[in-house]
């Protein structure tokens, strides 16, 4: 456990201080919300309320993985390709734990940008609107549980997809994730609409995919051999 937590330590300093990556995640962060809050508060017809519940449902589990892919890119795939993995790989710790150490840290900064993301579009929303806004206390549970797991989901599964692939595959990787993320964010749309406000079932339905999702990246860095890792390195 105690390695663990110094693997995650040093991954999560590792990723708040990478200048790119934090401007970036930055900049996401802020845009997207903020306009995608314009659209929402533009067609509201009922309850302000739940029109943003159901929009921060949707907006906030689509952060939170691209906030995972986006750190995990820079702790998975910069280090094959500087060749600091290398380090990992000779030393006396399991790629199980190489990974988890990895993930918990990666997830930690993807988690608290996703946060941020959320209390700006709130404070968008509560400005703009004309009207008071108050907002469902299912909101917390899926802040303070679903978004931990999609976050750590993200940066499992790319972090693992990363490790395995050769460095051709993972350009290729990249631009996959970017159409997943377009389709996601038009796919959440059509299932859950920010009219009908978030919900008990929708919650269920995110935390169940994304505990699915989190298992298939920790069985799949289970499959991964350091053999495996040097070969897609050259």
């Amino acid at each position: 456990m105690k390695l663990l937590l110094v693997i995650a330590r040093k991954e999560f300093l590792q990723a708040i201080r990478n200048k790119g990556v934090m401007v970036a995640a930055f900049i996401f962060a802020i845009w997207f919300p903020v306009f995608t809050t314009l659209g929402v508060l533009t067609g509201i017809s009922g309850d302000p309320g739940t029109a943003l519940g159901g929009h921060l449902a949707n907006l906030s589990v689509v952060l939170a993985i691209f906030m995972g892919y986006l750190f995990s890119s820079d702790a998975f795939f910069r280090e094959k390709k500087d060749g600091t993995i290398m380090t990992f790989l000779c030393a006396p710790v399991s790629l199980r734990q190489i990974w988890e150490g990895k993930v918990i840290g990666v997830s930690m900064a993807a988690y608290g940008m996703t946060i941020l993301s959320v209390l700006i579009t709130v404070a968008v929303a509560i400005l703009l609107s004309p009207v008071g806004i108050t907002l469902p206390l299912l909101l917390l549970v899926h802040v303070f549980v679903i978004l931990p797991i999609y976050a750590a989901a993200s940066a499992g599964v790319i972090g693992a997809a990363q490790l395995y692939l050769g460095m051709r595959e993972n350009q290729f990787l990249g631009m996959g994730f970017i159409f997943l993320f377009i389709f996601m964010v038009f796919g959440l749309q059509v299932l859950i609409s920010p009219e009908g406000g978030i919900t008990i079932l929708t919650e269920v339905f995110f935390g169940l995919m994304g505990i699915v999702l989190l298992l298939v990246g920790r069985r799949w860095a289970g499959r991964l051999s350091k053999e495996r890792i040097v070969r897609t390195i050259a």
